[in-house]
């Protein structure tokens, strides 16, 4: 008894583990996107924006709003990038794609880039900038990493549900108000409120009848920890890429501030504050 009540512990600490990962992963592609969407509207004078988006919304729909901004943001960027392309050297230009620069490369790029086209571009952070998400890949890396969990319940749970694994794992040792045969589960939340653990837990683990305890309650806990890690392994790295992005971009926007005092660019960042 020790055993399995030590095994569904495990288990249930998975399950919270997996879905506080994955609400942050995805809660930080989400911040990050809408940074890019700052720069980019401020420098590169578009209006893109990000649908309505966290919250209530579903991890799939989330997930959909996030890979049409990141088409938008790419076809923004690619109308400048190839401006960029014709006027800077094939050095140049190669320096400003690589995934791999350092601060003072960094720096180096916006000098070498503003000597190079002085006058051809009305500033350089959006040029920048563009030419940067141009190459990102966010778009190819979010649509590949959307189609690896296409069949994933975890896509019709809504966001906050990702925060309540706590509440999860609790409704499933106790479990006293799942009792009844197993039922299919609608897309949306419940119509007369948010999602409750064992509404969860019946999406990812399956049929939960009566009060379960012992092996039962560990392999529920198992099948849902499961289905969450399993999203996580597939999404946080595209995730991981648009907040990658985000902070280069920001990165070159406080650099383009410090050598270009006076122009207006970036947000107004201090460059020592990212040196790290």
């Amino acid at each position: 008894m020790l055993s399995l009540f030590s095994g569904t512990e495990s288990e249930r600490q998975r399950l919270v583990h997996a879905g506080q990962s994955l609400h942050d992963s995805l809660q930080g592609c989400i911040s990050s996107t809408h940074t890019l969407l700052r720069i980019l509207n401020q420098h590169l004078d578009t209006s893109v924006s990000l649908e309505l988006v966290g919250g209530s919304v579903g991890v799939g729909e989330n997930l959909e709003h996030l890979l049409r901004a990141a088409w938008d943001i790419y076809a923004a960027a690619e109308q400048t990038d190839r401006h960029v392309r014709k006027n800077a050297s094939r050095d140049l230009y190669a320096r400003m794609v690589s995934p791999h620069t350092s601060l003072q490369e960094k720096g180096a790029i916006v000098r070498d880039f503003h000597q190079a086209t002085m006058g051809i571009f009305g500033s350089v952070g959006g040029p920048v900038v563009a030419v940067l998400l141009r190459n990102a890949g966010l778009p190819e890396r979010l649509e590949a990493a959307l189609q690896e969990v296409e069949a994933s319940p975890v896509l019709h749970l809504p966001m906050d549900a990702l925060r309540q694994s706590s509440e999860i794992a609790r409704a499933v040792s106790a479990c006293d108000a799942c009792g009844g045969p197993a039922r299919e589960m609608a897309a949306g939340p419940p119509e007369n409120g948010p999602f409750s653990g064992t509404d969860v837990v019946q999406r990812l683990g399956g049929c939960l009848p009566g009060v379960l305890t012992g092996r039962r309650a560990r392999s529920a806990l198992a099948a849902a920890a499961g289905h969450l890690e399993e999203a996580l392994r597939a999404l946080a790295p595209a995730c991981k890429s648009f907040q990658s992005a985000a902070a280069a971009a920001e990165v070159y926007m406080a650099l383009i501030t410090e050598q270009q005092p006076g122009t207006g660019e970036g947000p107004g960042q201090n460059p020592a504050s990212v040196a790290h």
